[in-house]
C-alpha cells in the first residue's frame, strides 16, 4: 500500500504526496473577487506540504452564492484574481484545482423574500421554500458550470471540481429527499443523476482532455429519505462514464429539521457529530473506489494519529483530504508526512470557523493567527 509521502500521478496530475487540502470557504472574497489575504491563505497552505489544493466553492452565477463573501467565476473580470490564487498555489509546490458550485435551495439571500431555485420546493434554509426550476433554468445552470470551468482553465488551474455534494444544487437533484420531480430530471435514479451527469459532460467538453475534472459527491448521506449507499456507488459510476477523472467522496454527517415561521426546513451539515471517530466517510469511499476505475479522495477528521495512513493501508482511498485540521494547524500536512502526528494542534470541533464565514473571514479558536 502507498505511504502518505509517496508521489501520486494520474493522467496529467502529478502530486508530491497523497495529502489534499479540501475545499473550505474562507469568507475572504470582496465583491466576489479574490483578495490579497485570500491569495496569501492559499500560498501558505501550498507551502505547508500538501500535494494538492482544492480551492473553495466558487459560484458559477451571481444568484448561486453560498456565502455573502463567496468567490465567483461567472465573469471574465474575476479571472485575474483566480489566476493569482492558482499561481500562488503552484509557486508553493502544490497542484491547483478549483471547486465550482451552485447553491440552489441553499443559495444565500440577504433578503429572505428573494426567491431561490431548486429541483423541487423543499426548504433547506430559513425563508420561503425555493421555486422548482424550469427546463430553461436547468440548461442555463449546465451552461454556467461549463463557462465557469473554461474560465478556471484560463486562470491556470490544473483541474476543476464539480460540487455535487452537501445539499447544494446538484446534490439536491441527486437525492430523493429533495428531488420530487416527475419529468426527466426526477423520479428514477437515472433521472435524478441526469443533472450531475450533464454538468460533468459539459464541463469535460469545456476544459478539453488535458484538464482533470473532479466531482465531490456523497458516499454516505445521513438524511432520512436521502441517497442510499448503493445509489451513491452507481452515481459515481455514472460520473466516471460522463468523463469525471477523480471522485471526491464526502458526505452528510448529520441532519435535522428546523422551522421558520411555521415552515419546516431540512438542515444538513457535512460535519460529523462532535466527538465522533475520525474516518466516518472512509468506508463508503472504499465502496466507491472498488466500483470505479478512477482515483478516489476521502475526507473526515483524518488528522488523528495514524488515521490518514490507515486510509491508504486499508485501500479506502487514493488520496486523503484534510479540512478543519488545516485551519487549526497550518503545519498539519508537514507533521503527518514526517510522522510527527503527536505534535499536531488538534481541531476542537467548536465550529467557530463555520460561524465566522457566514459573516466575514474565517476564524479559529485554536490557531492564534486566526483569532
Amino acid at each position: 500500500m502507498p505511504a502518505l509521502t509517496d508521489p501520486f500521478q494520474y493522467k496529467g496530475l502529478r502530486l508530491g504526496n497523497r495529502l489534499v487540502m479540501a475545499p473550505m470557504a474562507t469568507g475572504m472574497a470582496e465583491d466576489h473577487r479574490a483578495t490579497e489575504a485570500q491569495i496569501d491563505w492559499y500560498r501558505q497552505h501550498a507551502r505547508a506540504s500538501v500535494g494538492l489544493v482544492v480551492v473553495e466553492a466558487t459560484a458559477v452565477l451571481p444568484d448561486a452564492i453560498i456565502l455573502p463573501r463567496n468567490l465567483g467565476i461567472w465573469d471574465d473580470a474575476q479571472i485575474p484574481g483566480l489566476a493569482a490564487i492558482a499561481g500562488a498555489i503552484k509557486a508553493g509546490g502544490a497542484a491547483a484545482v478549483i471547486q465550482l458550485v451552485h447553491g440552489g435551495g441553499r443559495s444565500v439571500r440577504a433578503d429572505l423574500s428573494v426567491e431561490r431555485i431548486a429541483p423541487s420546493p423543499v426548504a433547506l434554509l430559513p425563508g420561503p421554500a425555493p421555486r422548482e426550476m424550469t427546463e430553461a433554468e436547468i440548461q442555463d445552470v449546465i451552461r454556467a458550470f461549463a463557462e465557469g470551468a473554461a474560465r478556471a482553465r484560463r486562470a491556470g488551474f490544473d483541474g476543476v471540481e464539480i460540487h455535487a455534494a452537501h445539499y447544494y444544487l446538484l446534490s439536491q437533484f441527486v437525492s430523493p429527499r429533495t428531488n420530487h420531480r416527475t419529468d426527466r430530471w426526477g423520479g428514477s435514479e437515472e433521472n435524478r443523476f441526469r443533472m450531475g451527469v450533464e454538468v460533468a459532460k459539459a464541463v469535460r467538453a469545456a476544459v478539453g482532455p488535458d484538464c482533470l475534472v473532479f466531482c465531490r459527491m456523497h458516499g454516505v448521506e445521513n438524511v432520512e429519505g436521502g441517497l442510499d449507499t448503493l445509489e451513491a456507488v452507481r452515481f459515481a459510476q455514472a460520473l466516471e462514464a460522463a468523463g469525471v477523472d477523480v471522485i471526491d467522496a464526502s458526505g452528510i454527517g448529520q441532519s435535522s429539521l428546523g422551522e421558520w415561521e411555521g415552515q419546516p426546513f431540512l438542515n444538513t451539515s457535512s460535519v460529523p457529530p462532535k466527538g465522533s471517530p475520525g474516518g466516518g466517510f472512509a468506508a463508503s469511499a472504499r465502496r466507491i473506489r472498488h466500483a470505479v476505475g478512477i482515483p478516489v479522495i476521502t475526507v473526515g477528521k483524518l488528522a488523528g494519529p495514524g488515521l490518514a495512513q490507515g486510509v491508504l493501508d486499508a485501500g479506502q482511498a487514493d488520496l486523503v483530504a484534510l479540512a478543519r485540521p488545516l485551519i487549526a494547524d497550518f503545519r498539519v500536512a508537514e507533521k503527518l508526512l514526517a510522522g510527527r502526528d503527536a505534535e499536531i494542534e488538534p481541531c476542537l470541533e467548536c465550529m467557530a470557523c463555520f460561524a465566522a464565514i457566514r459573516k466575514g473571514s474565517i476564524r479559529c479558536t485554536v490557531n492564534k493567527a486566526l483569532a
